[in-house]
């Protein structure tokens, strides 16, 4: 069962799994709003069709199913994902474009293979240069919620168009084998509502070889191998996975840190040991870790004189009752800057310490809770509610263990906190080859 706005979705999926003709039963969108009755009309109204879909011979089922209308406003979006070159299962593994290259990002556009900025055409020789000697047909995995074949030179030409190096590469598809590990839950990411996005952290000593920015403006433009790995990771999210806006991406607002994010920790100005070092990894090998997060949302603390008050401005900042973290539990990332984590280390706080000190005091006012979220907390994890009917407030997460924390970025009294899509996704770290 699906609603009429994610049939494209469930389509694709059955598709993936090599069903094109699994039945669907399709409810109008949306049904948050809707009250118990509507909702059991909705039920009353499909229930022939799923009584026809356990009862009836299955090859009758597939041919009629087969062919099943696309909803009015997915019907562009939908063939866009299917009637192209690049998606097709029988797609040749070149084809040839215009000579020039504006006509050939024209090309690209229309046919929803780039992020809207200009790519570099992948040619094959391009790509065979990215590849190195790795072997071109080499499965990677499989990119949710199309389950595209992410083989490697399906990945080198994501990377060719994202103005990878060569020597990016390696990064990229470590990132890619992370982010299709099944604790990561990609599906989910691909295709929620949520303005989440695959984050990727690069450890080790290849920061230092591709000169991946951890320090001033590490979320942001500048750097080649942070835009190039971010964007790269993209393309492959979108052209290998699906994640088409509005089709298969039903991100209600998007965000800008869906083009790339891709980042350091800034080692030497950090007084805790790095995050791989914490995973116990050899801090000699390389990493990549993904995560499945919002964009950064700035914490402004210019007055505070010891760690404590640091970290109340942090708290405050952490304690969202909009974020998906707050009655969904996961693991919200807290990136501090260094001017900040020299004070609160200063003051005698580990890393740990300052989990345990966010956890303590990052908690969410009663009168900015609604009384349904309450109910919703109450039903998830009561432990989060404090005093009776939630009166002193709820806290944003119960275990510190949940919280990463990482320093990065340059002077200036700035941290950032990072919400994820929830308990159902997981960091995910693998080592780049």
């Amino acid at each position: 069962m699906c609603t009429d706005e994610f049939f494209a979705l469930a389509k694709t999926e059955a598709m993936g799994w090599d069903m094109p003709g699994l039945p669907l039963a399709v409810v109008p969108h949306p049904l948050a709003k809707r009250n118990a009755r509507e909702c059991s009309e909705f039920a009353a109204g499909v229930l022939g069709e799923i009584a026809e879909a356990l009862t009836t011979d299955p090859g009758l089922l597939a041919a009629k199913y087969r062919e099943k209308t696309v909803p009015a406003g997915s019907r562009r979006r939908y063939r866009s994902l299917f009637e192209s070159e690049f998606n097709s299962p029988d797609a040749p593994p070149t084809f040839s474009g215009p000579d020039s290259i504006e006509a050939m990002n024209r090309v690209f556009y229309r046919r929803g293979w780039t992020d809207g900025l200009p790519v570099l055409p992948p040619t094959p020789g391009r790509v065979e240069a990215m590849l190195a000697e790795r072997n071109p047909d080499e499965l990677a995995g499989l990119v949710e919620p199309r389950l595209g074949r992410a083989t490697l030179a399906k990945i080198a030409a994501n990377a060719v168009m994202a103005g990878c190096d060569q020597a990016h590469f390696a990064v990229v598809l470590a990132a890619v084998r992370a982010m299709i590990d099944e604790s990561f839950n990609l599906k989910a990411l691909q295709s929620t509502t949520h303005p989440c996005t695959v984050a990727c952290l690069v450890g080790g000593p290849v920061t230092d070889e591709l000169e991946v920015n951890g320090s001033y403006n590490a979320f942001g433009q500048g750097s080649q191998a942070n835009a190039a790995i971010g964007r790269a990771i993209r393309l492959v999210l979108t052209n290998i996975g699906g994640a088409a806006p509005g089709a298969l991406d039903r991100s209600t607002m998007g965000s800008p840190a869906k083009f790339a994010l891709c980042f350091a920790e800034n080692l030497e100005a950090s007084p805790w040991p790095c995050y791989h070092e914490e995973l116990g990894l050899d801090p000699a090998d390389s990493h990549v870790t993904v995560f499945g997060v919002e964009g950064p949302h700035n914490v402004n603390d210019h007055y505070g004189r010891t760690g404590e008050e640091i970290l109340l401005t942090i708290a405050g900042t952490l304690a969202s009752p909009g974020a998906n973290n707050f009655y969904l539990a996961g693991q919200p990332v807290v990136v501090i800057g260094p001017e900040h984590a020299e004070v609160i280390a200063s003051d005698g706080f580990s890393k740990m310490d300052v989990k345990q000190f966010l956890r303590d005091h990052a908690i969410v006012p009663r009168a900015v809770v609604s009384d349904a979220m309450v109910d919703a907390v109450e039903d998830r994890n009561p432990a989060q509610l404090l005093g009776e009917g939630a009166a002193d407030g709820v806290r944003f997460l119960t275990d510190p263990d949940q919280l990463i924390v990482l320093v990065a970025g340059g002077a200036g009294r700035h941290s950032a906190v990072l919400p994820t899509f929830g308990g159902s996704t997981h960091a995910v770290t693998r080592r780049v080859e």
